[in-house]
């Protein structure tokens, strides 16, 4: 009998040892993401630079400057397919071309060719407050700009940071790498596809020395995404601007 106790004691002493590393390593993570954020919260400008990864995709890419906290200029080059179901039937439409957007203040310019629902701009055009944004899905990871002002469907803020991207994912420490000339910590974690149950694997790396984010994946790999920090960055209204094109259309069908 006392042996069983006792070893029913050394169980939980290893059970709750194995809580608190657990917790601690979550812990950790959490602490990491908002040092981060500070970090980043007191950068004057940035550079991301987001692009394909999987080596049997059209490397797509998408490079965004921003002058803190207002001022955003971005490129995207696109060569993929849109997907487009009616009943039963799936229909997959080439779209190839470039994009340029430009945000200062609450001021909006775009040209690029007809991509997302679109109509082309071959010339720079004001962007209304109802214009969906001209950049994909990925432009999501450029970081804390804030625009309350704008309205409607511009999505013009952001609302994500570090904390709000990653916490609850379980992240674990990877090792060091070395991106940009800069010394990172690697974290990896794990999400599911809800659909289809699909286990994915994502890294993020945090600067040793500075907490600034370095180099991330995202989709499970399928893209990445470098930034500089402090970099020196111009941003600028253009000229001229045109009047919209017949058929560009405020937001997607």
């Amino acid at each position: 009998m006392k042996k069983l106790l006792i070893f029913a004691l050394a169980a939980l002493v290893v059970a709750g040892l194995v809580w608190i590393i657990k917790d601690w390593t979550d812990f950790r993570a959490n602490y990491e993401l908002i040092r981060s954020d500070w970090a980043i919260s007191r950068t004057k400008s940035w550079r991301m630079r987001i692009e394909v990864a999987h080596p049997r995709r059209s490397k797509e890419w998408m490079v965004v400057e921003a002058i803190l906290p207002d001022r955003e200029h971005g490129w995207q080059h696109v060569d993929g397919d849109a997907i487009r179901s009616t009943m039963d039937v799936v229909e997959y439409t080439p779209i190839r071309g470039d994009l340029e957007y430009i945000r200062i203040r609450d001021d909006r310019y775009f040209r690029g060719d007809a991509l997302f629902g679109h109509g082309a701009a071959p010339q720079w055009i004001n962007l209304i407050p109802r214009d969906s944004p001209p950049l994909d899905g990925f432009f999501e990871l450029r970081l804390h700009l804030s625009n309350p002002r704008t309205i409607g469907y511009s999505f013009d803020y952001v609302s994500t940071n570090l904390w709000s991207n990653y916490h609850g994912s379980h992240m674990r420490p990877i090792g060091l790498k070395t991106y940009s000339g800069h010394s990172c910590l690697e974290w990896g974690y794990t999400w599911k596809i809800r659909e289809t149950g699909q286990v994915m694997r994502d890294t993020l790396c945090i600067g040793t020395l500075d907490h600034l984010p370095y180099h991330l994946t995202a989709s499970g790999g399928w893209a990445e995404a470098t930034y500089e920090w402090n970099p020196q960055v111009s941003i600028d209204a253009p000229n001229p601007v045109f009047p919209r094109p017949a058929g560009f259309t405020s937001y997607p069908p």
